[in-house]
C-alpha cells in the first residue's frame, strides 16, 4: 500500500508531500555580487558549491517524505548536591534540554529506528515480500558505508590539521582549562608528525571495530557511530525476523522486546526497538485515515485528544531533564527517584535509572508526535528540514571545529573585551558561539553536498553492480 497524497486525520494531513519554498530575497539579493565575480564555469561551480543551500532559489515544490518531521552533566533544579544553591534558570526541566547531550541521543536512537523501519514495515504490512527483500538487503549493505565514509573524509581532515599545527592551541588550553564548562578530553599533540599519525590510525583502527564500545580521542563524539551501526544491525534482525507475523503479534512483541532490552540494561538498543514500533504506529495512523470516509472522521474542535497528547509530550520531556546528579532532591523528580531507587543506593545504580527514566522519556515524546500532528508543525518548517537535511555532517565536524575555532575564539574575544564581570564572560562564550555555529552550519553544508550525498550514490552504485 502506498500512502495517499491527500491522507487525513483529526481534520489535518498526517503525511505530506509536499511544502513550498520560500524565497530569501534579502540574502539572495547579497549573494548575486559574488556569482557577478566568478566570470567562467569552473569558478561559478566553485562558487555554487561554497553558497549555502539554504540561500538558492527553486520554484519547484520540496517532496517532504513521512518522516520529514524526524530529520553535559547537570546537576538538579533545586537539588541539594554541589553545595545547594542549584536555582538557576537553565537548570529547569525542559530548559536544560536545549544543551543536554545525552537526551539528544536518546532521541536520535528512537529516530533511527522510526526512519530505518518506516519502508520496512510498510512493505511487511503489504505483503510486498520481493520488495522488502530487496530493501533490507539494500539497508544492510550500505550502512556501514552510510556511517563511516564521511566520518573517515573528516577524521583525515582532523589529522591532517593536526600535523599542521592547528589543534596545538587547544591541547594548551586543555592542560590549563579556562572555562567553567567541561573540559572535553583532548588528545595529545605529539612531537613529530610521524608519531602522531601513527596514532590517528591506532584510534582510526579501533572505531572501525563495530565490537569494541570506544570514545575516539580525536573526537569524542564518534562513539554514536560504532552503536548506531550495531543497533541498525539488531534492528534489521528484529524486522526481518518478525517481518511475517500478524501485525497485532509483531506489536506485541516489539513491545515484550522494548521491555526486555531495558530490563537487561541495554535501553540503546531498546530506542531502536521503540522506533520500529512507532514506524509501524505511523502506518496504521495512516491506513485508517485513508480508510475512514470524510463525515466519520473526528472533527478539529475537539481539542481532548490533543491534551492528552499535550500530556504524554510533557511527560516524556520531563523524564527526559531527568538530572545527572541530585534526582533524590530536586523538585519534581524526588518522589519518583525514592520510588525507582533506595536514596542509599550506590552512585552508579541511581545513574542506570536515570538513564533508563531518560530513555522511556525519548520513547513517550517521540510517541507524542507520533500521535498528534500539531505538535509535528515546528519539525515541518524550511528550517527544521534543513538542519535535519545536514545533520550528520554537522554532528561530525562540530568536535574538530569547536577545537580549533571555538576555545581559541572565546579566549580571543575575552583578550579583547575582558571577562572578570558576568556580562563580559558571558559575552564572550556567547558570542564565540555564534560565530563558531555559522561556520560549522556553513561547512556542514558544503560537506553535505560534496561528502554524504556522494557516499550514499557511491554505496547503491556498488550494490547495483555487484548485485546478482
Amino acid at each position: 500500500m502506498v500512502l495517499a497524497q491527500d491522507t487525513h486525520i483529526n481534520g489535518t494531513p498526517l503525511l505530506r508531500t509536499g511544502i513550498e519554498q520560500k524565497k530569501e530575497l534579502n540574502f539572495i539579493t547579497m549573494w548575486k555580487p559574488l556569482e557577478a565575480i566568478a566570470s567562467n564555469t569552473c569558478r561559478r561551480s566553485i562558487l555554487a558549491t561554497l553558497k549555502p543551500s539554504f540561500l538558492c532559489q527553486s520554484v519547484k515544490a520540496r517532496k517532504v517524505h513521512p518522516t520529514g518531521w524526524l530529520d553535559g552533566w547537570l546537576v538538579g533544579y533545586g537539588s541539594e548536591d554541589r553545595g545547594g544553591d542549584n536555582y538557576r534558570f537553565s537548570l529547569l526541566p525542559v530548559v536544560r534540554l536545549t544543551y543536554a547531550g545525552q537526551a539528544n541521543v536518546a532521541i536520535f536512537w528512537v529516530l533511527s529506528g522510526i526512519s530505518l523501519s518506516l519502508k520496512p514495515i510498510q512493505l511487511a504490512r503489504e505483503q510486498s515480500w520481493d520488495k522488502f527483500f530487496d530493501t533490507m538487503f539494500s539497508s544492510i549493505f550500505r550502512r556501514g558505508m552510510r556511517l563511516y565514509l564521511p566520518v573517515l573524509f573528516v577524521q583525515l581532515c582532523v589529522i591532517t590539521a593536526a600535523c599542521l599545527g592547528l589543534y596545538n592551541y587547544a591541547w594548551e588550553l586543555a592542560q590549563d582549562w579556562p572555562f567553567g564548562g567541561v573540559n572535553e578530553a583532548q588528545f595529545e599533540v605529539f612531537a613529530t608528525n610521524m608519531e602522531q599519525i601513527q596514532d590517528w590510525l591506532a584510534t582510526m583502527w579501533d572505531l572501525l571495530n563495530p565490537f569494541l564500545k570506544i570514545y575516539p580521542k580525536y573526537d569524542l563524539h564518534l562513539w554514536t557511530i560504532q552503536r548506531e551501526f550495531q543497533y541498525s544491525i539488531i534492528l534489521f534482525a528484529a524486522l526481518v525476523g518478525l517481518s511475517k507475523l500478524r501485525p497485532h503479534i509483531r506489536i506485541t512483541l516489539v513491545a515484550v522486546l522494548f521491555t526486555y532490552c531495558m530490563k537487561v540494561d541495554q535501553g540503546d538498543v531498546a530506542l531502536f526497538i521503540a522506533g520500529m514500533g512507532l514506524a509501524e504506529y505511523l502506518q496504521i495512523r495512516a491506513e485508517n485515515a485513508v480508510q475512514l470516509p470524510s463525515e466519520e472522521k473526528p472533527s478539529t474542535d475537539d481539542h481532548n485528544p490533543t491534551l492528552l497528547w499535550g500530556i504524554l509530550l510533557y511527560t516524556g520531556l520531563h523524564l527526559l531533564s531527568w538530572p545527572y546528579e541530585g534526582a533524590a532532591t530536586s523538585p519534581g523528580y524526588i518522589a519518583l527517584s525514592n520510588a525507582f531507587t533506595d536514596f542509599n543506593s550506590e552512585v552508579d545504580q541511581r545513574q542506570i535509572i536515570g538513564d533508563q527514566c531518560r530513555r522511556l522519556g525519548a520513547a513517550i515524546f517521540l510517541f507524542s508526535l507520533c500521535g498528534c500532528e500539531w505538535f509535528r508543525k515546528p519539525f515541518m518548517t524550511n528550517t527544521a528540514i534543513y538542519l535535519g537535511k545536514i545533520s550528520f555532517p554537522l554532528y561530525i565536524i562540530h568536535g574538530p571545529i569547536n577545537h580549533m575555532i571555538g576555545y581559541p575564539l572565546v579566549e580571543c574575544i575575552w583578550n579583547r573585551i575582558g571577562n572578570e564581570t558576568t556580562f563580559t564572560h558571558t559575552f564572550g562564550i556567547g558570542f564565540g558561539f555564534c560565530i563558531t555555529a555559522i561556520v560549522v552550519i556553513w561547512l556542514a553544508d558544503i560537506m553535505s553536498k560534496l561528502i554524504d550525498a556522494p557516499s550514499v550514490r557511491f554505496g547503491r552504485s556498488l550494490q547495483e553492480k555487484w548485485s546478482c
